[in-house]
């Protein structure tokens, strides 16, 4: 039996650190099989990963798991589940997700780490001094009666000596009233580690705007605005922030908000965005036309307009409110004052963004222009700014400038923040979009004062809320969180559907699930 576990630990060490070091060259990132069902996959620093709702992330992480299973037997395996531990809602050609491990299963991989790991176990063929492997996690089925959802294993390391290691248990339940109290959790803390005193700090997420269910189905944007707001001591489980704490708003926003107010600059940016393609590519995929009448039928009337004023400069010092406006600008939001003074350029492309379907209509469209300019019948200003960069960087650089706008008024009509804080977000997107390419996975990170933004959180229940136990060692800590979505990716207690949403798409009753992270230290 112990050659077979000593036999089963080296392989085991040998596999994560030939992924490790593939990793840190660059030369795999795909995941590997180990034994017949189970495959671990190592997370870099940047990348999605699966435990940073739970705990703080690490630079390097190895996830084992199931491994998935193919589309077409997913229906088998429906059949095979029995109600208690299926993983539920699957369906055939459906992506079932990540797959978790027995329990006991999960336990035999963290004790080949921790084997791997121990300076006493030198009968090892193991070189020494063994290297430090990043921590290892194992998701597990919640087959138990503590709802284990998944073990984990971190060293402690000194210099470059490992002197110890942490074994974490997370368990997750589906069930909004199970509180234990403050003390219980400090108390339970102390017992465990052998600790006189312990402090307790505290951590809350309020969602100040996401894109509802039913926006995806209209437009597939994900704008979310989130507030972070992290404090010491908590005085009380489920606390609200105090003002003295510390509060960052996240802020990711993607182009064509539904519930935004850009609708017409979004479709002006597609349609520069076809034009800019067809260049590049030599084919164009052309906008469905906004307007009934043709594009050539409008710049007509466009010129006809031009041609009936005193001098085209007058038209752009007439009075913006009797201003008849061009189609494109009738429903703008008040929060975007609608120009009276578009210049010819503005005007003529307001025209021509809603209406051409192809080249033949520039064609046309630019032949009317230059035949009106030929016979003198308008004289607009003909200005042009020479490029420094060629054209697709310019189309680039026009991107970046729209989604700094979509962010700076998604702000401004979900959340109403002061002008300073606009200020700051506004340099903060310039600052960042001068040295990284259009990324509008990108969330934004700015610090606020908690007095400022105070009505958007005091009031409300908050979409996380966590409290951490920590007797002053950084890895050992005891964490209770409460929580409106599932924190653990590979359990499926709750699928929504339609009939739960209402009209403004929020849940009528919104589960709540509490996650509970416990550990224990060895030397």
């Amino acid at each position: 039996m112990w050659a077979r576990t000593n036999l089963a630990t080296e392989e085991f060490y040998a596999r994560l650190l030939q992924k490790f070091n593939e990793e840190k060259k660059g030369v795999c990132k795909d995941p590997f099989i180990y034994e017949a069902d189970v495959q671990v996959q190592l997370i870099s620093k940047g990348q999605p990963n699966p435990i940073k709702n739970i705990l703080s992330e690490n630079d390097f992480v190895f996830i084992m798991e199931k491994v998935p299973l193919e589309k077409e037997e997913t229906s088998h395996v429906e059949e095979l589940q029995s109600e208690e531990t299926a993983i539920s809602d699957f369906s055939a050609g459906e992506n079932v997700g990540p797959l978790a491990l027995p329990l006991g299963k999960a336990r035999q991989f963290i004790g080949l780490y921790t084997m791997a790991h121990n300076p006493n176990m030198t009968h090892l063929k193991i070189e020494r001094p063994v290297t430090a492997l990043p921590p290892l996690w194992v998701r597990c089925d919640s087959s138990d009666p503590e709802d284990t959802c998944w073990l984990g294993a971190e060293l402690v390391i000194a210099g470059d000596s490992i002197t110890g290691i942490v074994l974490y248990a997370v368990s997750c339940k589906a069930d909004k009233n199970y509180f234990p109290s403050l003390e219980n959790l400090k108390n339970s803390h102390k017992k465990r580690h052998h600790l006189s005193a312990v402090m307790a700090k505290g951590f809350a997420q309020y969602e100040l705007f996401k894109s509802s269910v039913l926006d995806d189905y209209v437009t597939p944007s994900h704008t979310t605005i989130t507030l972070d707001i992290s404090w010491s001591p908590v005085d009380e489980m489920l606390q609200v922030p105090p003002l003295s704490s510390t509060a960052i708003l996240n802020i990711k926003v993607e182009s064509g908000e539904p519930r935004g107010c850009l609708d017409h600059l979004h479709r002006e940016l597609k349609f520069l965005l076809v034009l800019a393609d067809g260049l590049r590519t030599g084919v164009t995929e052309w906008l469905e036309p906004l307007e009934a009448k043709s594009a050539l039928e409008l710049v007509q009337e466009f010129l006809n307009e031009l041609n009936k004023l005193d001098g085209f400069g007058d038209s752009t010092k007439k009075d913006p409110e009797t201003v008849n406006h061009d189609a494109a600008a009738v429903d703008r939001s008040v929060l975007i004052m609608v120009r009276g003074d578009l210049d010819f350029a503005e005007q003529l492309w307001c025209k021509m963004s809603s209406s051409v379907v192809s080249y033949q209509d520039l064609v046309k469209c630019f032949t009317l222009i230059m035949q009106s300019l030929q016979r003198g019948d308008i004289q607009p200003w003909e200005y042009f700014v020479s490029p420094s960069v060629e054209i697709q960087e310019q189309v680039h650089r026009v991107q970046k400038l729209h989604h700094i706008l979509e962010i700076l008024v998604s702000c401004m009509l979900f959340i109403k923040p002061q002008h300073e804080f606009l200020f700051s977000l506004t340099q903060s997107c310039i600052k960042y979009y001068k040295q990284n390419p259009l990324d509008e996975q990108h969330i934004f990170q700015l610090p606020v004062r908690p007095a400022s933004v105070k009505n958007l959180y005091q009031s409300e229940k908050p979409q996380k809320w966590k409290v951490e136990i920590n007797g002053g060692q950084k890895k050992v800590k005891t964490v209770w969180q409460l929580s409106d979505s599932l924190p653990v990716d590979h359990l499926r207690h709750h699928k929504p559907d339609f009939s739960d949403l209402t009209l403004n798409g929020s849940l009528e009753e919104r589960m709540s699930f509490t996650t509970m992270v416990t550990c224990s230290q060895h030397i």
